[in-house]
């Protein structure tokens, strides 16, 4: 477990930095999210939660149907921006089940602040 966290952290850490989105990666998040599309609009109840997604974020009454070339209009560079101006591996709050008598051990070796809350006893 520890050394999960360990890695985990330090993918983050080199994807803030210098490493960012690959072309690989932005090609199949584009692909992804322009291919779901279509999906999206099944049913009477996702055409209502369309609609309420352009009227409550006040976007233009287009919105759904200029979405794929604006995903394929994003750069690398936009993700890594976003994700560089939202994520912060200093505040990421790790919920990790486990033996306590197992796993402290190794979280306390990466210096992380751990508490350990006891799992409720069933009758």
């Amino acid at each position: 477990t520890g050394d999960s966290v360990k890695e985990l952290v330090s993918d983050l850490k080199a994807f803030l930095g210098t490493k960012g989105v690959t072309p690989e990666e932005l090609k199949r998040t584009v692909n992804g999210n322009v291919r779901g599309l279509p999906g999206r609009f099944e049913t009477s109840g996702a055409v209502l939660g369309g609609l309420q997604t352009i009227v409550n974020y006040g976007r233009t009454d287009d919105y759904f149907e200029t979405l794929a070339a604006r995903y394929q209009a994003l750069k690398a560079s936009d993700l890594d921006n976003a994700a560089r101006a939202k994520l912060d591996p200093s505040k990421i709050l790790w919920v990790i089940v486990g033996d306590a008598s197992v796993v402290k051990a190794q979280l306390d070796q990466l210096k992380l602040p751990v508490e350990v809350v006891p799992a409720p006893v069933m009758k």
